[in-house]
């Protein structure tokens, strides 16, 4: 029986989550994240995924330009980022490298995706968490301190 999501492994030095298809892949992983009380962590996977929103930060105007991508199931080549506090919860933020069927690659800031396949995602905890807060300039909640 598939779970929504599967803990394969869980070690103080790493942890392997698989979140199967048609789960979110965003929400889910900071859902398990939370659940595992993990204390900061980078993140690396790889899979497939479908109506996938991507974003560009426009520094000037400070907004994401946002893109949804649901024409076709979509290579996760790359999956990277970290886990962070942001306004008092858990934050995961990554981004995405992406690959159609016509091979080409793009990719952004991904706010969230479903799992077309599966996902396969990598976390090395830090031990402490970051925790983003607002920089004006930048128009971000970047991270700024270990807590």
């Amino acid at each position: 029986m598939i779970r929504p999501n599967m803990i394969i492994h869980h070690s103080e030095d790493r942890a392997l989550i698989v979140v199967p298809k048609g789960q979110l892949l965003v929400s889910t992983l900071t859902k398990d994240l939370t659940d595992l009380g993990m204390k900061g962590g980078l993140i690396s996977g790889l899979g497939a995924l479908i109506h996938v929103e991507l974003g560009y930060y426009h520094l000037e105007h400070k907004e994401y330009l946002r893109k949804t991508f649901s024409e076709m199931d979509y290579e996760l080549i790359s999956l990277t980022g970290n886990l962070s506090l942001k306004d008092g919860s858990p934050y995961v933020h990554v981004h995405a490298a992406l690959g159609d069927n016509q091979f080409r690659v793009f990719g952004g800031h991904l706010f969230e995706a479903e799992v077309a396949v599966t996902a396969e995602v990598t976390i090395v905890p830090l031990g402490k968490m970051p925790v983003r807060e607002m920089d004006a300039r930048l128009g971000l909640a970047t991270i700024c301190r270990l807590s």
